[in-house]
């Protein structure tokens, strides 16, 4: 199935709608189980499926399915697991943030991308609990508009925190964050890196720092950031875009409205790395 793409805002509205209608239904779905824990499964010591998320993804992958059949579908639950070849692939992250959800913290989301072979076309990030949404299609503008950026510094940022579930990675974010609790105005550590995302990109929180995410979690976030005129940057320093490919390893980058914001805490973030290394590793890398 070829789509000759001339207007791209166009071409991806009709889509978006179908999202953005999904993630409604979704949220209408499972808003009454807010701050019950639920259990479906322990999917590792830090991460659980609750009965919201397996209704939501339900709820999202039919409405998904009967408006374009031909699509593939990849998502966080069961049988959905799988990145799958077809030129359109539907990324869906059914629950950001279940166990604020079940704890009863108001920080949570359910995401929404759609890919064009490797490419992201639109995102769609919902919070089903006051009901804003951040979307945008490829090449349109960020819904609801962003507050302009105010070229916030560093010393008084707020930076969210992400990182994967495995224990270095964790130990990684807790240092990290002591380290930064002297060269910023806020860490935090939400665990709803979709949701953080979208407020970076509509000027509500100034940056996230991201190490060895999945792909899943973060893309619809770093496509509204990217067309939102924001600055999502790889830790090598280059711009990083949203790849379907990238789903075969951990992500790691830096996100903010503003390129000096950017920058900053990416040379944060390499100064922190190099304090960590042996004095013979540090003596022998000069």
């Amino acid at each position: 199935m070829n789509v000759t793409v001339k207007d791209p805002v166009t071409t991806w509205t009709s889509r978006l709608q179908v999202a953005r209608q999904a993630a409604e239904a979704a949220a209408d779905a499972i808003r009454d189980q807010f701050g019950q824990r639920f259990v479906n499964a322990y999917k590792g010591p830090h991460d659980v499926q609750l009965t919201a998320d397996v209704i939501a993804q339900k709820v999202i992958v039919d409405a998904l399915r009967e408006a374009c059949p031909g699509y593939g579908i990849v998502a966080e639950e069961d049988e959905f697991g799988r990145w799958g070849g077809e030129e359109f692939l539907w990324a869906v992250d059914p629950l950001d943030g279940t166990n604020n959800f079940g704890y009863g913290i108001a920080h949570c989301a359910l995401a929404i991308s759609l890919f064009h072979d490797e490419d992201v076309v639109l995102a769609v990030v919902a919070d089903p609990l006051t009901g804003r949404t951040a979307h945008c299609v490829r090449g349109g503008p960020l819904t609801p508009r962003p507050v302009p950026d105010a070229g916030t510094p560093l010393h008084r940022a707020t930076v969210s925190l992400v990182t994967g579930y495995a224990e270095d990675g964790r130990a990684w974010g807790h240092g990290f964050a002591g380290w930064m609790s002297e060269r910023c105005k806020r860490v935090v550590n939400m665990w709803a890196p979709a949701l953080d995302l979208a407020l970076v990109a509509g000027g509500a929180l100034d940056a996230m720092v991201c190490r060895d995410a999945a792909l899943l979690d973060v893309c619809a976030g770093m496509f509204l950031v990217a067309e939102s005129g924001g600055h999502v940057v790889g830790l090598d320093g280059g711009p990083l875009a949203v790849r379907r490919s990238m789903h075969q390893r951990p992500v790691s980058f830096v996100a903010a409205r503003s390129p000096v914001l950017a920058a900053d805490l990416l040379e944060q973030v390499r100064a922190y790395d190099a304090s960590r290394r042996p004095a013979h590793e540090g003596a022998a890398a000069g």
